[in-house]
Parts: C-alpha cells; sequence; structure tokens
C-alpha cells in the first residue's frame, strides 16, 4: 500500500500544477466569480487529471505495446517479434514505479473539491 501512494513528489507537483492550470483556465474561459463555476473547474480538472492517469494504468497494463513494437521496428528494431517485446516492456514495467498513481489521486482530491463546493451552492 504503501509503494502504491508514495511515489515522487516532483510527479505529484505535476499533476497539482496541471490540475490548478486546468482549473483556471475553465475558470478564466467561463468568466469565474460564481462557486458554481469553481465548483464545475475544479470537477473538471479532477476528472480529466483521473482519466489521464487511467490512460497511464492502461499503458502500463501494455495496451499499446503493439504500437510501440511498430514504432520501434521502424526506427531500431532491437527485438526479434512482438513476442520478445512484450516481455521486455513487461520486466522494465514490473521495475518501474506506478507513474498513473499521482494523478489518480490528486485528480480525486481536485473532484472531491469540487464536489464539496457543488453541494454549497
Amino acid at each position: 500500500m504503501r509503494k502504491l501512494f508514495l511515489h515522487s513528489p516532483k510527479v505529484y507537483l505535476i499533476a497539482l500544477v496541471l490540475g490548478a492550470a486546468l482549473a483556471a483556465f475553465n475558470l478564466w474561459s467561463r468568466g469565474g466569480g460564481l462557486l458554481i463555476r469553481w465548483a464545475d473547474a475544479l470537477s473538471t480538472a479532477g476528472a480529466f487529471l483521473i482519466l489521464m492517469g487511467l490512460l497511464g494504468l492502461v499503458a502500463r497494463l501494455g495496451a499499446f505495446d503493439t504500437v510501440g513494437y511498430g514504432f520501434s521496428r521502424i526506427w531500431k528494431p532491437r527485438y526479434g517479434d512482438l513476442v520478445e517485446y512484450t516481455q521486455a516492456k513487461a520486466e522494465k514495467r514490473s521495475r518501474a514505479p506506478l507513474g498513473f498513481m499521482p494523478f489518480v489521486t490528486v485528480g480525486a482530491l481536485f473532484l472531491i473539491a469540487g464536489l464539496v463546493l457543488r453541494s454549497q451552492v
């Protein structure tokens, strides 16, 4: 459990800055000020971050290995076939930290903040 959530602080900071930038852009484009617009901006940023994190999870599970293998064959063919490429990538991913988790965590916090603000309106 500890390895799941304790990640590099830089990645959490990147997710937080990205979420704040998305919320600020949403507020700016809609003319912020009203509480409902703040709730919408935070919820939209949270949903976007969660979807980004889930896309990272899908990539970690190997959904895009075929596309990656195709591109690797064009530039530098290091692997014999798709099975060898998939096994090498799975080994590499098993040693890497869970890069999608900070985006899901920060996104959930943004979404919860938006829902709390929405309940106040």
